[in-house]
């Protein structure tokens, strides 16, 4: 009886430790936890921001005096769509900018999100229930990166970069062990006036915080 009685004990008490041991590692981390190396990403995105989706990499125009005297453009079949990025950029090439994005951005976001979008083009709405596709607005051939030449791609526009208010940062459902989901308070450079709670996701891999949504 008192094998039994033990036996009984023993495992209420593994089960305790398990459920206690399961809750801990699905509990989402603390904002305190996690502030700083989410200020650290998203400082680090604005940077990327720029290539993605703002003012783009310094190119050798096509108007340029230099383009002119060296024919760069002569007979080139992307003139007048595409501009060469100049080697002197901070990411002169796809390799690069993959180097830096994915000390920012997760493994699966670079990959299924923003290397299709930047380097394969995209769709999105028009706004009356059909679809325009885009052009990609980078691609890279026998060594030289390539930008589309399209004042539109600067969605920047005169709003400038998106500001956080990093005091009001807190994690939100449905945050866990594994993804984090951070509310901050933020706004455009160009609307200080208009503060919005933009929701930033991160997730976990190999043990360390990566940002695995856009910050602009």
């Amino acid at each position: 009886m008192k094998k039994i009685l033990l036996l009984l004990l023993s495992c209420c008490m593994l089960f305790g430790y398990t459920v206690t041991f399961s809750s801990c590692a699905s509990k989402a981390p603390d904002v305190e936890e996690i502030y700083d190396r989410a200020v650290e990403l998203i400082e680090a995105s604005y940077e990327l921001n720029t290539v993605i989706y703002g003012a783009g990499l310094p190119v050798y125009k096509a108007d340029s005096d230099y383009a002119k005297f060296t024919y760069l453009y002569f007979g080139s079949p992307y003139e007048g769509k595409y501009e060469i990025v100049t080697e002197y950029a901070k990411f002169p090439n796809v390799e690069k900018f993959k180097e830096a994005a994915g000390a920012v951005y997760s493994a699966a976001y670079l990959e299924e999100v923003l290397l299709p979008y930047l380097f394969e083009g995209h769709m999105t709405s028009n706004g009356i229930g059909g679809a325009v596709m885009f052009e990609a607005r980078y691609f890279e051939e026998n060594g030289t990166l390539y930008q589309l030449i399209n004042e539109e791609n600067d969605r920047l526009g005169n709003n400038g970069m998106r500001i956080y208010d990093y005091s009001t940062m807190r994690v939100v459902k449905p945050s866990n062990a594994e993804t984090c989901f951070l509310e901050i308070d933020s706004w455009l450079e160009g609307s200080p006036d208009r503060i919005l709670k933009n929701e930033i996701r991160l997730v976990l891999q190999d043990g360390e915080w990566f940002l695995d949504s856009f910050t602009g």
